[in-house]
């Protein structure tokens, strides 16, 4: 999952489903980035990891809204540079926060693996955590570079 997850949405990205620019009175609303929200912090939860690996259903659902969300963050990134910050801030700190919480934790959180694949799951998700926050630095850094250069 912690391979798997992350190139769904990434696959969906990369989708070019639209030659043209898309309105940015399309790209700021509020539904598009609570659909991000919610399906990143539903897929965080044990329990769907867990009907996902069990449910073929589940799974199938697991890869259609992760694909959706990935192109409905093409678009979003498009629009709001300040929003784009924000999400993925917030993502940074949702990753770390599960990341410890597989790591600390003696019991089983999902009960489909095995613990030590938890706490392997929670180091993966802390490097990935990290390796989102230098490219935030790094966004941020060269934007801020290429607006000094315009003027």
């Amino acid at each position: 999952m912690l391979v798997q997850m992350p190139l769904l949405i990434f696959a969906g990205y990369s989708f070019d489903i639209t030659k043209q620019k898309v309105s940015y009175k399309l790209n700021t609303s509020a539904a598009q980035w609570l659909w991000i929200y919610l399906t990143t912090m539903f897929w965080m939860l044990p329990i769907s990891l867990d009907k996902a690996l069990i449910y073929p259903v589940w799974d199938i659902f697991k890869i259609l809204t992760l694909l959706i969300t990935g192109i409905v963050l093409k678009v979003v990134f498009q629009s709001h540079r300040l929003l784009a910050l924000f999400f993925i801030g917030s993502t940074v700190m949702m990753l770390f926060f599960a990341g410890f919480n597989y790591q600390q934790s003696d019991v089983r959180l999902c009960n489909a693996y095995l613990i030590e694949s938890q706490k392997i799951t929670g180091s993966g998700l802390i490097i990935v955590a990290s390796a989102l926050l230098l490219f935030l630095f790094w966004k941020i850094k060269q934007e801020l570079a290429a607006s000094e250069m315009r003027g």
